[in-house]
């Protein structure tokens, strides 16, 4: 069924000889290019490691909902022939990675992390999918979701509860929590997420990692159902800002399927030689809340460190603390409508219906109930809401926040229970995840960056936001700090 939205070389290292395996995975993106294309490592090395770790790891993580290690190996046998006949397949040639399964990958089951769509082999790649595999990436298989990606949470009736490797009684946040994991933990170092109201970015936070969402149109999402209206973007995941950049080189630029990268030549990043000195006269805003009433005190705690770290590199930090409307009502009711109407004919299949996640079930019926005159404005708002945002880079270069106002939750955490900060009853969306879903329906870019751990050994994320097509800036941020309170060193699990 087809459904659109829209032999080994002689020389590659086991686990029991050669180079170790254990040690491969914790290589970046960007070392396991210059190893191969130095002849230190092949592509069936590299990706043998990938498989080795999840073989490890993900009985206990759940960070895959299928593995195509056949498919795999196979295409770095191909890439290391091609090496040994003198041709590199391009810039990612040999380097292993994940994609969520939300996103369209040709041959290979893409589920949506639904019961209802097993089975559902697409027979084509999304854009970007198709230009990471031309520049020489190999696909190890589909991380997972929830249920159409509908939460901040990852887990679904078809693949159980995907875990934080960091704590595995906490929630790796969501919706693309497979791919967080995957990457915290050296199943592949680099993976593809999605993000259509922080779903790249929370997760990153929860698992210690970077996760970028790009501006509206540089990636092409052109699987979107709704083209025009859309509001949710293909994001990266990686450990390290050199990563982030080669990935977003080779995925980002024009698609004829994507009207808003239509016209956009593609683009080239990196990462600064000296990116702490790149700090100095940068203006930051800090927002410490947007409209939650509480900041963990161990988060906040963090945030205050990283925004002192900016200003003794000189950076001008100016806090706002203004009245000001983010328009998340609108956000939320541009999720429920979409996903109204693409899913709406599943609530009236009795067999689908009792497969679903109820929490998904309940978003559906939801959006059969809202207001027609809120759905009708919700375009109108969005504008409002970008020109506002706008105007608030009229006085700063990037705008900062904690990505999420507290440590993850307990893995088993419903999307509608009770949700405490400092002791203080909310809900999930109101108290946890804030900051995120306005940049969203603005398109502006934004990336979640490591802050350090709490003193329950949890990661916490900052959160940066900047102009359309400010990318290399967040890139650069996100250098300075690995320079100046590196993570990449520091794994979950040995």
């Amino acid at each position: 069924m087809v459904v659109s939205f829209g032999a080994r070389p002689a020389d590659a290292a086991t686990e029991s000889g050669g180079n170790q395996l254990h040690d491969i995975h914790r290589l970046s993106a960007t070392d396991l290019v210059a190893a191969i294309a130095a002849g230190r490592l092949t592509a069936t090395q590299a990706v043998e490691a990938a498989l080795a770790r999840i073989r490890a790891l993900d009985g206990d993580l759940r960070a895959f909902a299928l593995v195509d290690a056949e498919a795999a190996l196979a295409r770095a046998g191909e890439l290391d022939r091609a090496q040994q006949a003198g041709r590199l397949a391009g810039p990612l040639h040999g380097v292993p990675f994940g994609v969520k399964d939300l996103v369209l990958t040709k041959g290979v089951e893409t589920t949506f992390g639904s019961h209802t769509f097993a089975g559902n082999i697409p027979d084509w790649d999304n854009a970007a999918i198709a230009r990471l595999k031309d520049a020489g990436a190999i696909l190890l298989g589909k991380t997972t979701t929830p249920e159409f990606g509908h939460k901040a949470l990852t887990n679904s009736p078809r693949h159980g509860w995907t875990v934080n490797p960091w704590d595995q009684s906490r929630s790796p946040g969501g919706s693309s929590g497979g791919a967080a994991v995957a990457v915290a933990t050296g199943m592949g170092p680099v993976g593809v997420s999605t993000d259509g109201a922080g779903s790249a970015r929370i997760p990153a936070s929860a698992c210690g990692i970077l996760g970028l969402k790009p501006t509206l149109g540089l990636i092409p999402y052109d699987q979107a159902t709704e083209l025009f209206s859309n509001f949710i973007y293909l994001g990266i995941a990686a450990r390290t800002a050199a990563d982030v950049a080669l990935m977003l080189s080779v995925m980002n630029g024009e698609s004829a399927r994507d009207p808003w990268s239509i016209g956009r030549p593609q683009r080239q990043y990196g990462v600064a030689a000296d990116p702490v000195a790149g700090l100095s006269g940068l203006r930051v805003l800090h927002i410490p809340t947007m409209g939650n009433p509480e900041v963990d005190h161990d988060v906040a705690r963090l945030m205050a460190a990283s925004l002192d770290r900016l200003r003794d590199a000189g950076a001008i930090v100016t806090v706002f603390d203004e009245p000001f409307d983010w328009s998340k009502r609108t956000a939320y009711v541009m999720m429920r409508a979409y996903q109204r109407a693409r899913l709406d004919y599943l609530l009236d299949r009795q067999e689908d219906r009792g497969r679903m996640d109820p929490s998904m079930v309940s978003a559906l019926e939801e959006g059969r109930t809202m207001d027609l005159q809120e759905v009708q404005s919700a375009p109108m708002l969005r504008s409002e809401v970008f020109h506002r945002v706008q105007a608030l880079f009229e006085q700063a270069d990037l705008i900062v926040t904690p990505t999420v106002a507290a440590p993850p939750p307990r893995f088993d955490q419903g999307i509608d229970d009770p949700f405490f900060v400092n002791g203080k009853q909310g809900t999930l969306r109101g108290n946890w995840y804030c900051y995120t879903s306005p940049h969203n329906i603005t398109g502006h870019p934004a990336i979640s960056i490591p802050m350090g751990f709490t003193p329950d050994g949890l990661p916490a994320g900052f959160h940066a936001v900047g102009p359309w097509f400010g990318e290399q800036a967040l890139i650069d941020l996100a250098a300075a700090f690995e320079r100046m309170a590196p993570w990449a060193d520091r794994w979950p699990v040995a």
